[in-house]
């Protein structure tokens, strides 16, 4: 959780743990694109210190940090990470078991999901990789509705309960039923990151003679076991999945995420993730809202300098 509100921002004598470089760059990225964006937003932590060191966040071309910490966004895809750790753990699922489906793997017709109509098989590594919304679908139904629920609301998806079993299968998969905001998001892959730990994160690094952060454990929200098998569904994304065509060969575990956003009257796009992969130092947030959609803009592409310039930093 953040320790402090925005407003102490105004008081002097405080050290914020933001790295100016990051930070120009994320700015730079987001200002550049702005006219496109209703909404952007990316965010970088490190990981073992709980320090956020980049958060820039844009309503069109004007800086709000509430498009951070308070607005409420359609999760998408970034959903199927708590269906994917649901699944390990309810259903013991490993990243090379092999998953039946029926339709088309971007599909939207759960009764066609559900039934066994010209059935195939994929892993579930590459089922996540390619964010594979039959496989989604099916996985919601057998994890269930009050486990589903349940992983959803502490992995900080704001959740509502599905109705039945279309609306499961679509939750599942990431349609309906949960929403985030992008500092959620941005715990998530912390959490992620932390093996299942979940530890403070905060913008203020101190205030002077009255205050120095340090990071403390508030709570576990899955077994340390299940990080091995979730990075490999995160590494997927990357090596064959949504993610290839822009990271292929980085030491990056991310995940997509993209549907239309009707409540902001725009198309949401995310990209969530942590590098390197099997000690990870850095978790991010990068995700926009754009005016219509355009097949050229990513919120990788936005990201993907920053984590350009803390790999260089790393080595």
């Amino acid at each position: 959780m953040l320790l402090f509100p925005i407003l102490i921002f105004n008081l002097k004598n405080v050290y914020l743990t933001i790295d100016d470089e990051v930070q120009k760059i994320a700015d730079s990225i987001l200002i550049k694109n702005s006219k496109f964006y209703k909404f952007s937003a990316i965010l970088v932590s490190d990981i073992e210190k709980g320090r956020i060191i980049a958060m820039s966040c844009y309503e069109g071309s004007k800086f709000n940090y509430n498009v951070c910490l308070n607005e409420k966004f359609p999760s998408a895809s970034v959903f199927k990470i708590a269906t994917a750790i649901a699944s390990i753990e309810v259903l013991n699922l490993n990243p090379d078991d092999e998953i039946y489906y029926s339709g088309k793997i971007y599909s939207e017709r759960p009764y066609i999901w559900l039934s066994s109509y010209n059935e195939r098989k994929q892993s579930f590594k590459l089922a996540f990789g390619l964010s594979n919304n039959p496989v989604f679908g099916r996985l919601a139904i057998l994890v269930g509705s009050y486990n589903l629920y349940i992983y959803g609301k502490k992995l900080f998806f704001d959740v509502l309960f599905p109705q039945n079993d279309f609306s499961l299968a679509l939750m599942g998969a990431g349609f309906v039923n949960a929403k985030m905001r992008p500092i959620d998001a941005l715990k998530l892959m912390n959490t992620i990151s932390n093996k299942g730990l979940v530890k403070s994160i905060t913008l203020i690094d101190s205030i002077s003679n009255f205050y120095y952060y340090r990071p403390r454990i508030e709570g576990r929200v899955f077994e340390e076991e299940t990080f091995y098998k979730l990075k490999e569904l995160f590494r997927e994304t990357v090596n064959n999945g949504t993610a290839k065509k822009f990271l292929k060969g980085y030491d990056v575990g991310g995940k997509t995420g993209s549907l239309y956003d009707r409540i902001h009257n725009g198309y949401i796009k995310w990209f969530v993730g942590f590098f390197p992969i099997d000690n990870p130092k850095y978790a991010f947030v990068s995700m926009i809202v754009e005016k219509s959609y355009n097949k050229n803009f990513s919120p990788i592409t936005n990201v993907k300098p920053i984590i350009d310039y803390l790999s260089s930093v790393i080595q």
